[in-house]
């Protein structure tokens, strides 16, 4: 395949991946999904596979269950409810299809899996590894306008993500896309204890000003607009995950607040090619209801 073939196709089978996960309610047929595409529906399965690694029906039930497992651990909304959301028209048909990708019922799962601002063990010599209190926890409920997007997605874990970076701004920057307020932007679509470490989803992004077209597998898209809960983390990276633990398990239940079915995401307001790992600010913004 060509080089500029090859770019086309990742660009074609990226818009698909985009529109999957903006539309996960729809019914998302073989045939709209290869519109989307401009593929014929006669060969976009194998393109899509050949691409994703994943046939289109696999991928998309992969993700509808991995939302399901999510809402069972984040929200106390009814099981038959989360079913219907997934796309599965009754109880028994969810609950096979749960057990055969998470080896147990969705009630099991929420009752073992339930999040908590408790962590499941200690860490290591008895550390104490237990959020502070969420009443400390400064947050900031803003109304964002929607945003225009260059991403490059990673899959794979989330610490190795730092390649991914390294593309998108060299890219970026022979563009000029570049300058000293850019947003730099990481949109995180899984959750680490709901889907293999192999299949995660991460957008390396920067918010962009002017028209930008896609090309390859550095996509254009739009961050959904609204209402959300920033907190500011400062400190490194591999930290995340405690204010992560205190927002969720602690300050959201409290709040009044739901979360909003889209994803949440970061903004680096410093990079740790020039700065101590202590001294990173991250935001982090949590998509909310209203």
């Amino acid at each position: 395949m060509k080089a500029s073939t090859e770019q086309d196709y990742q660009e074609r089978v990226l818009r698909t991946l985009v529109y999957i996960q903006e539309h996960l309610n729809d019914e998302l047929p073989l045939e709209q999904i290869a519109s989307v595409a401009a593929f014929s529906q006669f060969h976009f399965h194998r393109i899509f596979r050949a691409f994703v690694g994943e046939g289109l029906k696999q991928y998309v039930r992969r993700l509808r269950l991995e939302r399901a497992a999510r809402n069972l651990r984040l929200t106390d909304e009814p099981v038959t409810q989360i079913a219907f959301q997934a796309g599965f028209e009754t109880h028994e048909s969810f609950t096979r299809a749960f057990n055969d990708m998470f080896g147990c019922s969705p009630s099991v799962y929420r009752s073992t899996r339930k999040f908590s601002p408790e962590p499941e063990s200690a860490g290591a010599a008895g550390t104490d590894l237990r959020p502070p209190e969420c009443g400390n926890l400064p947050v900031d409920i803003k109304e964002l306008p929607v945003r225009r997007l260059v991403f490059l997605r990673h899959v794979g874990p989330y610490n190795e993500v730092g390649g991914t970076w390294g593309r998108l701004m060299m890219w970026a920057g022979m563009r000029g896309l570049l300058g000293a307020g850019t947003e730099m932007l990481g949109i995180s679509h899984d959750d680490p204890d709901v889907t293999a470490s192999g299949k995660i989803r991460y957008d390396a992004a920067i918010v962009v000003n002017r028209p930008v077209q896609p090309e390859g597998d550095f996509g254009v898209m739009d961050l959904p607009g609204g209402k959300y809960a920033v907190v500011t983390h400062k400190g490194p990276y591999e930290n995340l995950s405690g204010t992560y633990r205190r927002i969720y398990g602690g300050w959201l239940p409290a709040s009044g607040y739901e979360v909003r079915d889209t994803p949440g995401f970061e903004q680096y307001l410093n990079s740790p090619q020039n700065t101590r790992p202590e001294d990173l600010i991250t935001l982090i913004h949590v998509p909310l209801v209203g």
